[in-house]
């Protein structure tokens, strides 16, 4: 992490909401894990023992809580730096040009990410606005998959920006990070 999130600059002000929300969404992420594992074990006991299945676990858990302790954990793991990068021409490349290349590939990854956003919330708000379920036991509501799509993509974009205009800064600066 830089240390220019914490020095006094309008990053300092956009990291710090962006980080409050990471946090709740990180959180959720891990309380979805926690609910799919009780409820797989629930079915697990109640398939096996007592040959009672819970009819509407698979749906619940692939629908909602596989999407969401994946997709709202990505910007908390981009912050404390857990995404897979490669650092091999990284060593070959001087560090402005660096900085320059980072820079540029953020802002590149806002703007898809920002339209990656946009696009699931208008999903969500039509799936809610008409009702859509998917087909099976259990009438399960589309929109909040699509929401889920929506609040991570749109933490991650955040998270992108800041990266980026931490970059800038440091270009801008000519300090190391």
């Amino acid at each position: 992490m830089s240390t220019l999130a914490n020095s006094p600059s309008p990053v300092k002000y956009l990291d710090c909401p962006v980080r409050h929300l990471e946090n709740l969404l990180v959180a959720i992420a891990a309380l979805m894990i926690l609910v799919a594992m009780v409820v797989t074990c629930m079915d697990v006991f109640m398939r096996y023992v007592l040959s009672m299945p819970l009819s509407w676990s698979f749906d619940f858990i692939v629908l909602y809580l596989l999407p969401g302790s994946y997709f709202l954990a990505f910007s908390y793991a981009l912050r404390v730096g857990t995404h897979l990068k490669v650092d091999y021409f990284a060593s070959y490349i001087n560090r402005r040009l660096r900085g320059l290349v980072l820079f540029l590939v953020g802002l590149i990854s806002v703007v898809l990410f920002a339209y990656i956003s946009w696009f699931y919330l208008i999903e969500a708000y039509h799936a809610w606005q008409d009702g859509e379920v998917m087909g099976g036991v259990i009438p399960w509501p589309v929109w909040p998959g699509d929401f889920i799509v929506f609040i991570s993509s749109l933490a991650f974009a955040l998270r992108l920006l800041i990266v980026s205009l931490e970059h800038l800064q440091l270009l801008l600066v000519g300090a190391e990070k």
